[in-house]
């Protein structure tokens, strides 16, 4: 019989391979190279605090690509998990905790809280659901705001700078690295995730909860499991930001942020890891372009300074309706799409 023609594997190492060929893994390489020279070498500060920006992002959002694109498990407070990380890890290194174990101390402690708060999905879904992890959002940022004796109330807290042996992390370029190299770990283990017992589990229960279940699917465990993870990465990702700004506040992990982390998710495709690259680049990217246009229109016009914010939300807000609309797979069914395509190029099928 004949079959058709592509990538056939041999072995349950090349089936269970994140880069399963040699083009593949000279196009990861060198992506990631590229990459990597083009924006050290060349790129100026402020495009290398947005590179920052968008890889603490996509830290945070393969979290709650675990929980709502695999899982099936929705929340709005991710920017509240993602605070409890960045808090906690500014406390413990202002008491001289090295840099390393704050930000694991960070993960910890955001896990085990939405642990907690994670409890509800094994009763409720949905609608409910959502209500839930919104509440925490706002239980979450009040208990910040009204401690001022831990946290700083709204003046936030100081997050000292950090440091790994005698490299001193202080500049764009060094905490570049250091957020590049996280987010390779990041994404390693979050693809690994989802390949394994767990990530099968977790999609089970995204498809058909019952089924899961009676199939031998621990409900409990496995959607708590899926709140833990989810809030580890998040918790990681706020402790990195909190020592990248040197300072972390209220203001940065409003609900706004929490929608946000949704909006990624939905662009870039329900569950795709490499659609959340694509969604928090795409989305970080525009927002930041928009805001550069009217800075500069700013000093012609005034008044279209005033303009950013709001506009800002339009076009975020306008992004995501077009494609809920037209491309409810996100980028990242594109992505797949194209990769099909390329593999038996030049051949139909």
């Amino acid at each position: 019989m004949s079959l058709p023609c592509g990538v056939y594997n041999q072995s349950y190492g090349q089936d269970m391979a994140i880069v399963r060929t040699r083009l593949q893994w000279v196009l990861t390489i060198g992506g990631v190279a590229v990459i990597f020279l083009g924006l050290f070498l060349f790129a100026n500060n402020y495009v290398l605090g947005v590179a920052n920006m968008i890889g603490i992002m996509i830290i945070a959002a393969l979290g709650l690509q675990i929980l709502t694109g695999y899982a099936g498990q929705f929340s709005i407070a991710h920017a509240a998990f993602m605070a409890v990380g960045g808090y906690t890890s500014a406390i413990v290194a202002s008491h001289g905790v090295p840099f390393w174990l704050a930000i694991v101390c960070g993960a910890l402690v955001s896990g085990f809280i939405g642990l907690i708060f994670g409890l509800p999905s094994v009763r409720i879904k949905g609608f409910y659901l959502i209500m839930a992890t919104l509440a925490a959002q706002y239980i979450l940022m009040y208990i910040i705001v009204h401690w001022p004796a831990l946290t700083g109330g709204v003046l936030g807290h100081h997050a000292p700078s950090p440091s790994i042996g005698d490299w001193r992390i202080s500049d764009e370029r060094s905490w570049f690295m250091l957020i590049l190299t996280c987010l390779i770990v990041a994404t390693v283990l979050a693809k690994n995730i989802v390949r394994s017992k767990v990530g099968r589990a977790f999609v089970a229960i995204r498809d058909n909860d019952l089924a899961a279940e009676v199939m031998g699917v621990s409900l409990f465990h496995y959607k708590s499991l899926a709140f833990f993870i989810s809030c580890l990465f998040a918790g990681a990702a706020g402790s990195l930001y909190a020592h990248w700004q040197r300072t972390i506040s209220p203001t940065a992990f409003q609900l706004d942020l929490s929608i946000a982390f949704l909006g990624y998710l939905i662009v870039g495709g329900l569950g795709s890891i490499t659609g959340t690259y694509f969604g928090v680049i795409l989305l970080v990217g525009l927002t930041e372009v928009l805001t550069q246009l009217f800075t500069v229109l700013g000093s012609s016009f005034p008044q279209a300074m005033a303009l950013i914010a709001p506009l800002r939300l339009v076009l975020f807000g306008g992004v995501v309706i077009l494609f809920l609309l037209f491309q409810p797979r996100g980028l990242g069914h594109w992505w797949e799409t194209f990769k099909m395509y390329y593999r038996i190029w030049p051949y139909q099928h």
